[in-house]
């Protein structure tokens, strides 16, 4: 399993054409990462869409530094709270606060519609982990090593 690509490279200012090669092969594998994300693994391979929240929620950026480049893709946030949860799986005991429930039928048998109120309780959650960042981190970085070499060598061509 990888869960990052560490590559190493110490780069000085002579070598601005290979930095660049390499910033536009970082930026590339990046956003290959989010749609593969987004295309193969959201939209039915792992997780089949309802609300198009978790797929929406998915933002790549790249940061850099004078001795690095680092491709991030990130899901979740706020609105998005179940993306762990998906991506890890979750077996627990889970507090559902008190809340009304509208129902139709009782036992089986249709009812006049009625609210119902719900007691505190809690449950046990033991939901399977869907691995749909993690897996296609895998994919995308096995490319990683190589797609450096051409970037450096690209760098090394035009000067």
């Amino acid at each position: 399993m990888v869960d990052s690509v560490d590559v190493q490279i110490h780069l000085n200012e002579e070598n601005n054409r290979i930095k660049k090669e390499i910033r536009k092969t970082i930026t590339a594998l990046t956003l290959k990462l989010q749609r593969t994300i987004q295309e193969d693994m959201l939209s039915g391979q792992r997780l089949n869409v309802q609300s198009d929240r978790l797929r929406g929620s998915l933002v790549s950026r790249i940061s850099e530094s004078a001795e690095m480049f680092e491709g991030i893709v990130s899901a979740g946030g706020a609105h998005v709270k179940y993306a762990f949860i998906h991506e890890f799986g979750l077996a627990a005991a889970v507090n559902i606060k008190s809340h009304l429930r509208h129902i139709k039928q009782a036992f089986g048998k249709p009812i006049t519609p009625k609210d119902v109120l719900v007691k505190a309780h809690s449950r046990t959650v033991n939901f399977k982990e869907r691995r749909f960042m993690r897996d296609s981190l895998d994919e995308i970085g096995k490319t990683v090593p190589k797609n450096i070499e051409k970037a450096i060598e690209r760098g090394l061509k035009n000067e």
